[in-house]
């Protein structure tokens, strides 16, 4: 019954002689009071490099390739004019008028080719030049009274190319030319109340075949 008494008595003399011997081992040391602690070794500074990723800026440049496509110009054959500032001069205009008739009979009488056709049919480019320039009668619409002349200088002066070439094609283009200015003159006299009139045309000649009576 008295057991428990006897170990805890003992145990506690053990206790105090391990304090005692541990106060016996310390006691040549001197005592560090906690205000006197030496402080913390202290850290040494460090450098730290951040690396910062910079994204690439890409500019993109886009090539376009234009195909051109070459305009070809076409220039047309110069053409009679439509219009003039001109004033009508009557009396240079009859002298004109005249010159044709003139020229038209001349042409009647001649061969359809040679040199003498091809210099009268310049004749008459230039009297229908002078025509033209001279203005449009009162009573007659412009443009289509030089549209008229203009045409039938053109065809005076084609006419001439062919027949000293001696191209069939003159004798039919002076036919054409013969009907327009027929066309021409009426019109002015329906304006200017006059009577130009060109001569009748030549008869075709037909040859009668000869018979000879036999014996």
């Amino acid at each position: 019954m008295h057991a428990k008494p006897v170990a805890v008595a003992v145990l506690t003399a053990c206790a105090l002689g391990a304090l005692g011997a541990l106060g016996a081992c310390s006691g040549d040391r001197p005592a560090v009071e906690l205000s006197q602690a030496a402080a913390g070794t202290p850290t040494p500074a460090q450098t730290v490099t951040v690396t910062e990723l910079m994204t690439p800026t890409v500019t993109t440049t886009a090539t376009q390739t234009l195909t051109t496509t070459a305009t070809v110009t076409v220039t047309a054959l110069p053409r009679p004019s439509l219009s003039t500032s001109t004033t009508f001069n009557q009396s240079l205009a009859s002298l004109d008028y005249t010159n044709l008739i003139d020229d038209v009979r001349v042409l009647d009488g001649m061969p359809g080719t040679g040199s003498p056709t091809a210099l009268q049919f310049e004749v008459l480019a230039r009297h229908l030049a002078s025509l033209r320039a001279n203005g449009a009668p009162p009573g007659i619409d412009p443009p289509s009274y030089y549209s008229r002349i203009g045409s039938l200088q053109l065809f005076a002066e084609a006419a001439s190319t062919e027949a000293a070439a001696g191209s069939p094609q003159a004798a039919g283009r002076y036919a054409v030319i013969r009907q327009e200015t027929g066309v021409l003159l009426s019109l002015v006299n329906g304006a200017l109340r006059s009577n130009y009139a060109l001569p009748a045309p030549p008869r075709p000649t037909t040859s009668t075949p000869t018979t000879t009576a036999s014996r």
